[in-house]
Protein backbone atom coordinates (compact mmCIF):
# COMPACT_ATOMS: atom_id res chain seq x y z
CA UNK A 1 0.00 0.00 0.00
CA UNK A 2 1.33 3.31 -0.93
CA UNK A 3 1.29 6.29 1.44
CA UNK A 4 -0.39 9.49 0.38
CA UNK A 5 1.64 12.70 0.65
CA UNK A 6 0.06 15.38 2.95
CA UNK A 7 -0.64 18.80 1.30
CA UNK A 8 1.12 21.87 2.62
CA UNK A 9 -1.07 24.90 3.85
CA UNK A 10 -0.95 28.00 1.66
CA UNK A 11 -0.69 30.09 4.77
CA UNK A 12 2.70 28.58 5.26
CA UNK A 13 3.65 29.48 1.76
CA UNK A 14 5.94 32.46 1.57
CA UNK A 15 4.33 33.59 -1.65
CA UNK A 16 0.89 33.72 -0.25
CA UNK A 17 2.06 35.29 2.92
CA UNK A 18 3.53 38.15 0.88
CA UNK A 19 0.49 38.27 -1.39
CA UNK A 20 -2.05 38.53 1.39
CA UNK A 21 0.07 41.10 3.16
CA UNK A 22 0.12 43.22 0.04
CA UNK A 23 -3.64 42.79 -0.44
CA UNK A 24 -4.24 43.85 3.16
CA UNK A 25 -2.05 46.86 2.73
CA UNK A 26 -3.89 47.74 -0.46
CA UNK A 27 -7.26 47.48 1.30
CA UNK A 28 -6.02 49.66 4.13
CA UNK A 29 -4.67 52.17 1.63
CA UNK A 30 -7.98 52.14 -0.24
CA UNK A 31 -9.89 52.69 2.99
CA UNK A 32 -7.61 55.50 4.02
CA UNK A 33 -7.76 57.00 0.56
CA UNK A 34 -11.52 56.77 0.51
CA UNK A 35 -11.78 58.55 3.86
CA UNK A 36 -9.36 61.19 2.65
CA UNK A 37 -11.14 61.64 -0.65
CA UNK A 38 -14.51 61.93 1.10
CA UNK A 39 -13.06 64.64 3.29
CA UNK A 40 -11.69 66.44 0.29
CA UNK A 41 -15.03 66.22 -1.50
CA UNK A 42 -17.00 67.35 1.54
CA UNK A 43 -14.66 70.27 2.03
CA UNK A 44 -14.96 71.21 -1.63
CA UNK A 45 -18.73 70.82 -1.57
CA UNK A 46 -19.08 72.97 1.56
CA UNK A 47 -17.29 75.80 -0.22
CA UNK A 48 -19.66 75.85 -3.18
CA UNK A 49 -21.44 79.26 -3.68
CA UNK A 50 -24.82 77.63 -4.26
CA UNK A 51 -25.38 77.23 -0.52
CA UNK A 52 -24.79 80.93 0.13
CA UNK A 53 -27.00 81.72 -2.87
CA UNK A 54 -29.78 79.56 -1.41
CA UNK A 55 -29.64 81.52 1.86
CA UNK A 56 -29.91 84.83 0.00
CA UNK A 57 -32.67 83.53 -2.28
CA UNK A 58 -34.63 82.37 0.76
CA UNK A 59 -34.93 85.99 1.88
CA UNK A 60 -36.88 86.66 -1.32
CA UNK A 61 -38.86 83.42 -1.06
CA UNK A 62 -39.86 84.31 2.52
CA UNK A 63 -40.57 87.95 1.56
CA UNK A 64 -38.18 89.04 4.29
CA UNK A 65 -37.94 92.58 2.96
CA UNK A 66 -37.22 93.88 6.42
CA UNK A 67 -33.81 92.16 6.18
CA UNK A 68 -33.41 92.88 2.48
CA UNK A 69 -33.88 96.61 3.08
CA UNK A 70 -30.42 96.74 4.71
CA UNK A 71 -28.87 94.73 1.85
CA UNK A 72 -30.60 96.28 -1.16
CA UNK A 73 -28.34 98.82 -2.88
CA UNK A 74 -31.38 100.47 -4.50
CA UNK A 75 -33.49 100.70 -1.34
CA UNK A 76 -32.71 104.34 -0.67
CA UNK A 77 -33.54 105.34 -4.22
CA UNK A 78 -36.70 103.24 -4.29
CA UNK A 79 -38.10 104.39 -0.97
CA UNK A 80 -36.32 107.68 -0.33
CA UNK A 81 -35.22 106.31 3.02
CA UNK A 82 -38.69 105.23 4.10
CA UNK A 83 -38.24 101.62 5.27
CA UNK A 84 -41.92 101.02 6.00
CA UNK A 85 -42.82 102.28 2.53
CA UNK A 86 -40.22 99.91 1.01
CA UNK A 87 -41.39 96.85 2.95
CA UNK A 88 -45.10 97.46 2.34
CA UNK A 89 -44.72 98.02 -1.39
CA UNK A 90 -42.35 95.07 -1.92
CA UNK A 91 -44.81 92.78 -0.14
CA UNK A 92 -47.60 94.10 -2.37
CA UNK A 93 -45.54 93.33 -5.51
CA UNK A 94 -44.73 89.70 -4.60
CA UNK A 95 -48.03 88.87 -2.94
CA UNK A 96 -49.49 85.68 -4.48
CA UNK A 97 -46.73 85.35 -7.11
CA UNK A 98 -44.10 82.64 -7.61
CA UNK A 99 -40.56 83.59 -6.61
CA UNK A 100 -37.76 81.82 -8.49
CA UNK A 101 -34.02 82.28 -8.84
CA UNK A 102 -31.22 81.06 -11.07
CA UNK A 103 -27.54 81.61 -11.70
CA UNK A 104 -26.63 84.05 -14.45
CA UNK A 105 -23.52 84.39 -16.57
CA UNK A 106 -20.59 86.21 -15.00
CA UNK A 107 -17.48 87.18 -16.91
CA UNK A 108 -15.52 87.34 -13.66
CA UNK A 109 -14.60 83.94 -12.18
CA UNK A 110 -14.42 85.51 -8.74
CA UNK A 111 -17.99 86.84 -8.92
CA UNK A 112 -21.15 84.74 -9.18
CA UNK A 113 -24.38 86.40 -10.38
CA UNK A 114 -27.97 85.30 -9.75
CA UNK A 115 -31.33 86.60 -10.95
CA UNK A 116 -34.57 86.58 -8.97
CA UNK A 117 -37.91 86.58 -10.79
CA UNK A 118 -41.38 87.24 -9.43
CA UNK A 119 -44.28 85.95 -11.48
CA UNK A 120 -41.84 85.24 -14.31
CA UNK A 121 -40.55 88.80 -14.48
CA UNK A 122 -37.16 89.97 -13.36
CA UNK A 123 -37.36 91.35 -9.89
CA UNK A 124 -33.85 91.50 -8.44
CA UNK A 125 -30.28 90.29 -8.77
CA UNK A 126 -27.54 89.48 -6.31
CA UNK A 127 -23.88 88.60 -6.48
CA UNK A 128 -21.52 86.41 -4.44
CA UNK A 129 -17.83 87.15 -4.02
CA UNK A 130 -14.91 85.50 -2.27
CA UNK A 131 -14.97 86.29 1.42
CA UNK A 132 -11.19 86.09 1.77
CA UNK A 133 -11.50 83.02 3.99
CA UNK A 134 -10.96 79.37 3.05
CA UNK A 135 -11.93 75.94 4.30
CA UNK A 136 -9.49 73.70 6.21
CA UNK A 137 -8.36 72.29 2.90
CA UNK A 138 -7.92 75.73 1.29
CA UNK A 139 -11.10 76.01 -0.74
CA UNK A 140 -12.19 79.70 -0.95
CA UNK A 141 -15.43 80.59 0.82
CA UNK A 142 -18.15 82.78 -0.75
CA UNK A 143 -20.19 85.57 0.74
CA UNK A 144 -22.90 87.96 -0.40
CA UNK A 145 -21.57 90.74 -2.55
CA UNK A 146 -24.63 92.86 -3.32
CA UNK A 147 -28.41 92.78 -3.71
CA UNK A 148 -30.16 95.05 -6.16
CA UNK A 149 -33.89 95.18 -6.77
CA UNK A 150 -35.04 96.20 -10.22
CA UNK A 151 -38.37 97.83 -9.42
CA UNK A 152 -39.57 101.41 -9.41
CA UNK A 153 -42.04 102.39 -6.73
CA UNK A 154 -43.81 105.65 -7.31
CA UNK A 155 -44.60 107.41 -4.11
CA UNK A 156 -48.13 108.72 -4.32
CA UNK A 157 -48.31 112.39 -4.91
CA UNK A 158 -49.47 114.17 -1.79
CA UNK A 159 -53.14 114.86 -1.95
CA UNK A 160 -53.58 118.50 -2.70
CA UNK A 161 -56.83 119.77 -1.41
CA UNK A 162 -58.45 121.93 -4.03
CA UNK A 163 -58.18 125.53 -3.15
CA UNK A 164 -61.68 126.62 -2.34
CA UNK A 165 -62.91 129.35 -4.55
CA UNK A 166 -63.14 132.35 -2.30
CA UNK A 167 -66.50 133.90 -2.09
CA UNK A 168 -66.52 137.22 -3.81
CA UNK A 169 -66.10 139.99 -1.31
CA UNK A 170 -69.25 141.86 -0.70
CA UNK A 171 -68.93 145.54 -1.39
CA UNK A 172 -68.93 147.68 1.71
CA UNK A 173 -71.97 149.89 2.14
CA UNK A 174 -72.42 152.84 4.44
CA UNK A 175 -74.90 152.60 7.29
CA UNK A 176 -76.07 155.87 8.76
CA UNK A 177 -77.63 155.98 12.22
CA UNK A 178 -78.58 159.25 13.91
CA UNK A 179 -79.31 159.21 17.65
CA UNK A 180 -79.30 161.65 20.57
CA UNK A 181 -75.92 162.19 22.21
CA UNK A 182 -75.31 159.73 25.03
CA UNK A 183 -77.11 156.87 23.27
CA UNK A 184 -75.23 153.67 22.32
CA UNK A 185 -75.39 152.20 18.82
CA UNK A 186 -74.42 148.69 17.69
CA UNK A 187 -74.48 147.24 14.18
CA UNK A 188 -74.43 143.43 13.92
CA UNK A 189 -73.22 143.34 17.51
CA UNK A 190 -70.36 145.82 16.98
CA UNK A 191 -70.52 148.86 19.25
CA UNK A 192 -69.81 151.96 17.18
CA UNK A 193 -67.20 154.46 18.33
CA UNK A 194 -64.67 156.90 16.95
CA UNK A 195 -62.31 154.06 16.00
CA UNK A 196 -64.65 152.09 13.73
CA UNK A 197 -67.14 154.70 12.53
CA UNK A 198 -67.29 158.30 11.38
CA UNK A 199 -69.01 160.48 13.97
CA UNK A 200 -70.44 163.94 13.58
CA UNK A 201 -72.59 166.02 15.89
CA UNK A 202 -75.40 168.42 15.09
CA UNK A 203 -77.93 170.34 17.18
CA UNK A 204 -81.44 168.95 16.93
CA UNK A 205 -82.94 172.40 16.34
CA UNK A 206 -81.65 175.36 14.40
CA UNK A 207 -79.92 178.11 16.34
CA UNK A 208 -82.45 180.57 17.79
CA UNK A 209 -85.33 178.09 17.72
CA UNK A 210 -85.14 177.58 21.49
CA UNK A 211 -84.90 180.16 24.26
CA UNK A 212 -81.32 181.13 25.07
CA UNK A 213 -81.43 179.49 28.50
CA UNK A 214 -82.55 176.11 27.10
CA UNK A 215 -79.86 173.67 25.96
CA UNK A 216 -80.24 172.50 22.39
CA UNK A 217 -80.29 168.63 22.22
CA UNK A 218 -77.33 167.24 20.29
CA UNK A 219 -77.77 164.47 17.73
CA UNK A 220 -74.84 162.20 16.81
CA UNK A 221 -74.59 160.88 13.28
CA UNK A 222 -72.79 157.52 12.92
CA UNK A 223 -71.57 156.35 9.52
CA UNK A 224 -70.39 152.74 9.51
CA UNK A 225 -69.14 150.56 6.62
CA UNK A 226 -70.64 147.07 6.49
CA UNK A 227 -70.83 144.22 4.00
CA UNK A 228 -74.12 143.00 5.44
CA UNK A 229 -77.14 143.28 3.21
CA UNK A 230 -79.46 143.59 6.19
CA UNK A 231 -77.47 144.88 9.16
CA UNK A 232 -79.02 144.57 12.61
CA UNK A 233 -79.11 147.97 14.30
CA UNK A 234 -79.66 148.27 18.05
CA UNK A 235 -79.87 151.45 20.14
CA UNK A 236 -79.92 151.98 23.91
CA UNK A 237 -80.50 155.32 25.62
CA UNK A 238 -78.39 156.93 28.32
CA UNK A 239 -80.35 154.96 30.94
CA UNK A 240 -79.53 151.64 29.26
CA UNK A 241 -83.05 151.08 27.92
CA UNK A 242 -83.52 149.74 24.41
CA UNK A 243 -84.85 152.27 21.91
CA UNK A 244 -86.25 151.33 18.53
CA UNK A 245 -84.57 153.12 15.64
CA UNK A 246 -86.80 153.99 12.69
CA UNK A 247 -85.48 152.95 9.29
CA UNK A 248 -85.95 155.43 6.50
CA UNK A 249 -88.26 154.43 3.69
CA UNK A 250 -86.55 156.78 1.26
CA UNK A 251 -82.87 156.26 2.10
CA UNK A 252 -81.34 152.79 2.17
CA UNK A 253 -79.47 151.75 5.32
CA UNK A 254 -80.48 154.88 7.19
CA UNK A 255 -81.95 154.90 10.69
CA UNK A 256 -83.03 157.67 13.01
CA UNK A 257 -83.77 157.56 16.70
CA UNK A 258 -85.39 160.64 18.17
CA UNK A 259 -85.38 161.83 21.75
CA UNK A 260 -87.60 159.87 24.07
CA UNK A 261 -91.00 161.55 24.16
CA UNK A 262 -92.77 162.47 27.38
CA UNK A 263 -96.13 160.71 27.50
CA UNK A 264 -97.44 162.83 30.37
CA UNK A 265 -96.87 166.03 28.41
CA UNK A 266 -98.49 164.39 25.42
CA UNK A 267 -101.61 163.66 27.41
CA UNK A 268 -101.63 167.10 29.00
CA UNK A 269 -100.92 169.26 25.96
CA UNK A 270 -101.79 167.05 22.96
CA UNK A 271 -105.25 168.46 22.28
CA UNK A 272 -104.12 172.06 22.82
CA UNK A 273 -101.20 171.53 20.45
CA UNK A 274 -103.51 170.15 17.76
CA UNK A 275 -105.92 173.07 18.11
CA UNK A 276 -102.99 175.46 17.87
CA UNK A 277 -101.91 173.73 14.69
CA UNK A 278 -105.40 174.19 13.26
CA UNK A 279 -105.31 177.90 14.13
CA UNK A 280 -101.94 178.33 12.41
CA UNK A 281 -103.16 176.57 9.26
CA UNK A 282 -106.39 178.59 9.21
CA UNK A 283 -104.53 181.85 9.71
CA UNK A 284 -102.21 181.02 6.79
CA UNK A 285 -105.26 180.24 4.59
CA UNK A 286 -106.92 183.42 5.83
CA UNK A 287 -109.62 181.56 7.80
CA UNK A 288 -108.60 182.89 11.25
CA UNK A 289 -107.91 186.34 12.61
CA UNK A 290 -104.43 187.51 13.52
CA UNK A 291 -105.50 188.59 17.01
CA UNK A 292 -106.40 185.00 17.92
CA UNK A 293 -103.10 183.53 16.74
CA UNK A 294 -101.11 186.38 18.33
CA UNK A 295 -102.82 185.66 21.63
CA UNK A 296 -101.45 182.11 21.52
CA UNK A 297 -97.87 183.38 21.11
CA UNK A 298 -95.52 184.34 23.93
CA UNK A 299 -94.84 188.06 24.16
CA UNK A 300 -91.86 189.25 22.12
CA UNK A 301 -91.22 185.70 20.95
CA UNK A 302 -89.93 184.60 17.50
CA UNK A 303 -93.39 183.08 16.85
CA UNK A 304 -95.12 186.39 17.48
CA UNK A 305 -92.70 188.06 15.11
CA UNK A 306 -93.37 185.44 12.42
CA UNK A 307 -97.15 185.84 12.48
CA UNK A 308 -96.91 189.59 12.84
CA UNK A 309 -95.03 189.77 9.54
CA UNK A 310 -96.80 186.91 7.78
CA UNK A 311 -98.64 188.01 4.63
CA UNK A 312 -101.62 185.74 3.95
CA UNK A 313 -103.23 187.93 1.34
CA UNK A 314 -102.29 185.48 -1.36
CA UNK A 315 -104.12 182.52 0.17
CA UNK A 316 -105.93 180.29 -2.36
CA UNK A 317 -109.62 181.14 -2.57
CA UNK A 318 -111.77 178.36 -1.13
CA UNK A 319 -115.21 177.75 0.30
CA UNK A 320 -114.41 175.37 3.12
CA UNK A 321 -111.47 173.76 5.02
CA UNK A 322 -111.07 170.40 6.73
CA UNK A 323 -108.39 168.30 8.45
CA UNK A 324 -107.41 164.68 7.89
CA UNK A 325 -104.86 162.23 9.31
CA UNK A 326 -104.24 164.30 12.41
CA UNK A 327 -101.30 163.38 14.66
CA UNK A 328 -99.47 164.89 17.60
CA UNK A 329 -96.07 163.45 18.55
CA UNK A 330 -92.52 164.03 19.76
CA UNK A 331 -93.24 165.80 23.03
CA UNK A 332 -89.67 166.49 24.17
CA UNK A 333 -89.23 168.13 27.57
CA UNK A 334 -86.12 170.32 27.41
CA UNK A 335 -86.44 172.16 30.72
CA UNK A 336 -88.94 172.80 33.49
CA UNK A 337 -90.56 175.53 31.43
CA UNK A 338 -89.85 174.49 27.83
CA UNK A 339 -90.91 171.60 25.61
CA UNK A 340 -91.26 170.94 21.90
CA UNK A 341 -93.80 168.90 19.95
CA UNK A 342 -94.96 168.16 16.41
CA UNK A 343 -98.43 168.48 14.90
CA UNK A 344 -99.12 166.77 11.57
CA UNK A 345 -102.21 166.63 9.38
CA UNK A 346 -103.48 166.99 5.85
CA UNK A 347 -105.02 170.43 5.39
CA UNK A 348 -107.79 170.32 2.77
CA UNK A 349 -109.13 173.34 0.92
CA UNK A 350 -112.31 173.04 -1.12
CA UNK A 351 -111.83 175.24 -4.17
CA UNK A 352 -113.73 175.81 -7.38
CA UNK A 353 -111.36 173.33 -9.01
CA UNK A 354 -111.89 170.70 -6.35
CA UNK A 355 -109.99 169.71 -3.22
CA UNK A 356 -106.47 170.95 -2.64
CA UNK A 357 -104.61 168.88 -0.02
CA UNK A 358 -101.61 170.31 1.84
CA UNK A 359 -99.57 167.83 3.94
CA UNK A 360 -98.67 169.87 6.99
CA UNK A 361 -95.98 169.33 9.63
CA UNK A 362 -95.45 171.92 12.39
CA UNK A 363 -92.80 171.79 15.12
CA UNK A 364 -93.73 173.97 18.09
CA UNK A 365 -91.48 175.28 20.84
CA UNK A 366 -93.69 175.98 23.85
CA UNK A 367 -92.78 177.80 27.05
CA UNK A 368 -94.78 177.71 30.22
CA UNK A 369 -95.22 180.76 32.42
CA UNK A 370 -97.63 182.38 34.78
CA UNK A 371 -100.05 182.96 31.92
CA UNK A 372 -99.98 179.29 30.85
CA UNK A 373 -98.35 177.55 27.90
CA UNK A 374 -97.50 179.86 25.01
CA UNK A 375 -96.01 179.32 21.57
CA UNK A 376 -92.41 180.51 21.55
CA UNK A 377 -91.34 179.42 18.09
CA UNK A 378 -92.60 177.46 15.11
CA UNK A 379 -90.94 175.44 12.35
CA UNK A 380 -93.04 174.73 9.30
CA UNK A 381 -91.95 171.66 7.29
Amino acid sequence: MSRRKKKKSILKSRFYQVYFALVLLALIAIAIGTVWLNGVLRDYESAQPVYVAEDVAKLFEDSDFDALYALDTSAQQVSEGDKAFYVDNMNDIVAGKEVAWSEAYSSDADVRKYNVTVGGERFASFTLVHSGETTKRGNPLWTLGSVTTNVVIQKPEPTVEPTPTPEPERPLRQCRITVPKGYTVTVDGVALNEENAQLSEKNLFEDGFLPEDVANPVMVDYQYATDSEAPAVAVTDDMGDAIEAEQSKDRELTWTCSLRGNENYHLQYGDAAYKLGQQVAKYISKDAKKTKIMKACAKDSPAAEIFKNLDNEFATPHSRVSFRNERTLDFFVLSDRCFTCRVCFDYVLNTSKGEMVYPTDYTFCVIRGDDGAKLYNILIS
